[in-house]
């Protein structure tokens, strides 16, 4: 698990550095729904394409316990997702922009198998999983600062260990730009 987060940490400062040379627009915020927690955002050539990194928590908001496999999920566990995406401006003050992305998705959480019966083992088993995301939404930029707000929904589709296990994910949240474009 370690060597997973530190190869996606290496993967995520190589994306955040490899197209400066476009823009120097980089974005934090919190993401609030599924998943929720932290979001950085790199904008790259004018604003139209950006790279999303996203930690929190997977299966809080919905789906603590969940039916999964032989068995169930318990409790709401881990969650590192990358994201690129694509935006568009809606109407010609660009403040209202609609975006749609892929990417992948790693998971840390507590899984309880068939043959282990609810409360003996309370954490239950450790599982990782991992598969591809996507999600679209709207981001409106707040004028005169640098505050924007969006709303976004997608899917996360398992791989591994359980081949098309679907996850839906919506959020709502606010991002402040640190760097200006």
């Amino acid at each position: 698990m370690k060597k997973t987060l530190i190869i996606m940490a290496v993967l995520t400062a190589i994306a955040f550095q490899s197209n400066a040379q476009y823009d120097k627009n980089v974005a934090i915020g919190i993401r609030i729904g599924e998943p929720l927690g932290l979001n950085i955002r790199k904008y790259f050539q004018y604003g139209d394409k950006a790279f999303d990194v996203n930690f929190g928590t997977y299966g809080f908001l919905y789906g603590t316990t969940r039916k999964y496999r032989k068995g169930e999920y318990q409790k709401s566990g881990l969650m590192f997702q990358g994201l690129y995406s694509w935006h568009y401006a809606i109407g010609k003050n660009q403040a209202l922009k609609a975006y749609y992305g892929f990417g992948g998705q790693i998971n840390y959480r507590d899984y309880a198998s068939e043959g282990n019966i609810i409360g003996t083992r309370q954490d239950g088993e450790k599982h990782v999983s991992l598969g591809p995301a996507g999600n679209a939404g709207v981001e409106y930029d707040l004028p005169g600062n640098d505050v924007g707000i969006f709303l976004d929904g997608g899917v996360y589709t398992e791989l591994i260990p359980d081949l098309l296990f679907l996850h839906p994910q919506i959020n709502a949240g606010i991002r402040v730009n640190l760097v200006r474009r």
